[in-house]
């Protein structure tokens, strides 16, 4: 009896979120020693600022990025980064991933270190400049239950490769139209939003995936809210002017809302203080949130708009987002194929605020 009580008092203990008990994850620390040539083959490395160039035969080859200098906020379940290094050819195809720390608790659901470093092998032949996404590209089977630590770290090795990507030019990043949120309102039904491509829709049936039935597992809608033309008519004045008036110069808000049995927000806000199920990438940027970011939106104002089944209005507080150019949402749904096996599959949903809300 003593013994079950201990353990419940322990899984309770490790389940709280992080940000309550500070360094409660210390007894999962993981560090490991590393150096440039163990992610990229090259003969010389020379340091630069937040990356290193590699040289054979006095050409360069590729780089290697430690990721902590360029997605430091980037945090796992623990609240802590997962440090990687990462090597890259001059083509932008990492060359090799190697973990130098985590404190992800994931042992204590069953999974063993190895099969962690086994999904990281996975990016190895991945280029950067092309979509690599978890449930699709790269494969959850090591560690179906760390949906957190896989999404998480999915966003670091992308981040991270594509900034310096982006700073040495091996891959161009995508600008805005140099014009700015026009703050003009008018008044738009459902139907009206989603004809001037403000609002982006996408629909995934229970048979895509293998699931019985002949109906929408999930209709999912996305929109940048900011604009009063399209935020007041979707959220209503009120929650308009309230999230408005919290959001600091240059940043954003986001609403994701959906209808059907399927679930965008999963779990892991709830366990660890991370939405696991989707990130907004743009450019060289993944940006991920957290329960802090987020206003819970319960129903659509707009004329005409759907009953919804959850739904919320997510901030992007980094500046470098840039609500005029374009955007993808990347969507990771969850699902048991059988009673035993959880499946995973990623979707996409490109976002470009249209011009008449513009100026």
């Amino acid at each position: 009896m003593k013994t079950i009580v201990s353990l419940i008092i322990l899984i309770l203990t490790v389940c709280v979120t992080p940000a309550v008990y500070g360094d409660q994850y210390k007894m999962f620390e993981h560090h490991y020693a590393y150096k440039p040539e163990d992610v990229l083959s090259a003969a010389k490395f020379v340091q630069k600022k937040g990356y290193w160039e590699g040289f054979k035969d006095n050409k360069l080859v590729g780089y290697v990025i430690l990721s902590k200098d360029w997605t430091k906020k980037l945090v796992g379940y623990s609240g802590k980064h997962l440090e990687t290094l990462i090597g890259m050819d001059t083509r932008g195809t990492i060359t090799g991933v190697k973990l130098l720390f985590h404190s992800e608790p994931i042992v204590l659901i069953g999974l063993k270190e190895e099969s962690y470093l086994d999904f990281i092998k996975q990016y190895k032949g991945k280029n950067i400049k092309d979509p690599v996404s978890v449930g699709k590209d790269i494969s959850m089977d090591a560690i179906t239950g760390a949906t957190v630590t896989a999404v998480v770290q999915n966003s670091i090795i992308l981040e991270s490769g594509r900034k310096v990507a982006a700073e040495t030019g091996v891959m161009k990043v995508a600008k805005g139209k140099g014009l700015r949120i026009s703050q003009k309102y008018s008044a738009l039904t459902w139907d009206e939003l989603k004809k001037s491509g403000a609002i982006k829709e996408l629909s995934v049936t229970s048979k895509e995936l293998g699931l019985e039935g002949n109906d929408n597992f999930i209709d999912l809608y996305v929109s940048v809210v900011t604009p009063p033309a399209i935020g007041i008519n979707l959220l209503g004045d009120n929650l308009y002017r309230d999230i408005m008036g919290r959001l600091k110069n240059g940043v954003s808000a986001v609403a994701v809302f959906s209808k059907g049995k399927g679930s965008f927000k999963g779990s892991g806000f709830v366990r660890g203080g991370v939405f696991d199920r989707f990130n907004i990438e743009q450019g060289s940027k993944v940006f991920m949130f957290r329960d802090r970011d987020y206003r819970i939106l319960s129903d659509i104002n707009a004329k005409g708009a759907p009953s919804v089944n959850e739904g919320g209005v997510f901030i992007v507080e980094d500046k470098a987002f840039d609500p005029t150019a374009p955007f993808k949402l990347n969507l990771l749904f969850q699902f048991r194929s059988s009673n035993i096996k959880k499946d995973f599959k990623s979707y996409s949903i490109e976002y470009t605020l249209p011009d008449r809300f513009l100026e």
